[in-house]
């Protein structure tokens, strides 16, 4: 059956329940659309393990000295980097002076090969104690896995000892890049015995080089982790009665990580051994993205993304803050889940590389400039500002996409996340969960057409429940997104058991019925039902067999 008529027979009559007649787009412009994604999309490849499940591929400092940036440190000392890595840790510089506030301290970044393939790149820019400004000095590592709050814990432990002597900072380094990559819900362990023990015997050569009237220096942990006035690190000491001599707690001022169910950062002193445990949260989503940022934005703003990310289209989002654009830019992935993002990503993109906003493949990229929209043409895609909360382009059609029972399940998403305080971590699984939901609405019975190792699209599609499903997966069935989560679905069905989990909590008709939200003098109460059912799922540790890196 030819394009023109597989589309007609897709969209006629559907203007009966699920589409209003303003918002229906003429066939003509979609099969314009629908061939153009077909001439520009790479060909679908399968990804390819990772045999490294080292914690990281390298560890760099990065300087800015007079108007470009060095690389001052590397570990491992013979580890290949890529290309102008440098230039990526300042995306700021090519288009003004360097951001020296605090907002600029945390960032990431993401680096393609020409075969697909993603390296992760998590940034902390160094601030002195007792100051609120960045100094021209950033801790880079390069790893395969997609995990930012759990490298931005590291990264504030090799921060926060900024300036120890060269030998113990490569033995810390070596401490963390020596270790494997932790399952959802497991620790590392780093022994800070030797270098707690050689730190402690320098400041006394020091202080007695200094004068001889000094006493030697009595080290103690809180020592190791700075405070400064953005709120990052303090050390509160929490003594055992049993099993350990001592326990020293790391708090961080991040609301976020305090309400987090995962245990926190701990410093372990016992029987003269000294270790630093880092736990990698049960619910791997929690570590990939903070959504709380990007939500900020007006719903009808969020779903007009959603809808263009679902459609494989460009997404470029706008702010001049580093940190909250980076943070932004990389929830864009997380709310994609089951789905991973397979095309250009860009945390940051530098103003000498804004041509990529140009191309006429998909790109997901935050840009620190409204003025690229003037410098350049974006077409096949949404532009949006998130410093002022509000469109700069788009196609005009995002309404169109998803059908009105998708945007109902995700409206009734975000009503349940409303119901818990930001602040708290239940908060962030909601809104994560609120994304979910719309997939289950369209794809929850994907498994049913699965058969002999093959997948059966014609009748998934055929079998949605409504017309405007039925639309919608017309289109999103030929995605690349799609085609390699059955690809990993057929190879693994045991894939997404999250996603599998979440399918049966919300895809009964039961489910349906709870998840209605009734409002009571202006206020959302749920299902007690559900409301039990909720914290039986929050509480539970979920490890997810999809934990290797994101692509």
């Amino acid at each position: 059956m030819s394009l023109q008529k597989t589309l007609e027979r897709c969209l006629d009559k559907d203007t009966n329940d699920e589409l209003d007649q303003k918002e229906k787009i003429s066939v003509d412009m979609i099969i314009n659309k629908f061939q153009t994604y077909v001439k520009t999309m790479p060909k679908y490849q399968k990804p390819k393990l990772h045999k490294d499940d080292r914690l990281f591929y390298c560890c760099l400092i990065v300087g800015w000295d007079t108007e470009k940036p060095q690389i001052k440190f590397k570990f491992p000392a013979s580890v290949k980097i890529p290309n102008r890595i440098e230039d990526l840790c300042y995306p700021e510089a090519a288009s003004g002076p360097l951001d020296i506030s605090d907002n600029a301290q945390c960032y990431s970044l993401v680096i393609t090969n020409d075969k697909g393939e993603r390296t992760f790149g998590y940034c902390r820019r160094v601030i002195p104690e007792g100051s609120t400004k960045c100094i021209p000095l950033a801790y880079c590592i390069l790893s395969k896995y997609r995990a930012p709050r759990f490298y931005k814990k590291i990264l504030m432990e090799l921060e926060s000892r900024h300036g120890i002597p060269d030998k113990l900072r490569d033995e810390l380094i070596s401490e963390f890049y020596y270790n494997k990559f932790p399952r959802p819900g497991e620790s590392i362990k780093i022994n800070l015995t030797n270098i707690i023990g050689n730190l402690n015997a320098h400041k006394t050569r020091t202080s007695r080089q200094d004068s001889d009237n000094l006493e030697p220096i009595d080290l103690d942990l809180t020592s190791f982790v700075h405070v400064n006035a953005s709120g990052y690190g303090t050390l509160n000491k929490v003594k055992k009665t049993s099993n350990y001599e001592n326990v020293t707690v790391i708090d961080s001022d991040d609301s976020d990580d305090r309400n987090c169910s995962s245990a926190p950062s701990v410093i372990v002193e016992n029987n003269g051994k000294t270790e630093l445990i880092l736990t990698l949260h049960h619910d791997t989503r929690y570590e990939e993205a903070d959504l709380k940022p990007l939500h900020q934005l007006p719903p009808d703003i969020l779903l007009k993304i959603f809808a263009s990310l679902l459609l494989e289209r460009k997404v470029i989002l706008i702010s001049c803050v580093i940190s909250k654009l980076s943070c932004c830019v990389d929830a864009l992935q997380s709310i994609l889940y089951p789905f991973s993002w397979p095309h250009t990503f860009i945390p940051i993109l530098p103003q000498c590389l804004w041509d990529v906003v140009e191309s006429p493949t998909p790109v997901i990229c935050g840009i620190l400039s409204v003025s690229v929209v003037n410098d350049h043409k974006i077409e096949h895609g949404i532009v949006v500002d998130l410093d002022e909360g509000n469109i700069l382009s788009e196609e005009g059609d995002e309404n169109s996409i998803l059908s009105s029972c998708m945007k109902k399940a995700w409206n009734q998403g975000l009503a349940l996340a409303n119901t818990v305080p930001p602040e708290n971590y239940v908060h962030s699984v909601y809104l994560s969960d609120a994304y979910i939901k719309v997939f289950i609405a369209s794809l929850k019975h994907y498994k049913n057409h699965i058969s002999g190792g093959s997948f059966e699209k014609e009748s998934f599609i055929r079998n949605a429940k409504t017309k405007g499903i039925r639309r919608f997966l017309k289109w999103f069935t030929e995605t690349t997104m799609f085609i390699s989560f059955i690809d990993s679905v057929l190879s693994n069905p045991d894939s997404f058991k999250l996603f599998d989990k979440k399918i049966e909590m919300y895809g009964s008709d039961e489910s349906r019925f709870l998840l209605e939200p009734q409002y009571v003098g202006g206020i959302v109460v749920m299902s007690i039902d559900f409301q039990r059912m909720r914290r039986a799922d929050v509480n539970c540790q979920v490890t997810r067999s999809d934990k290797g890196p994101s692509s």
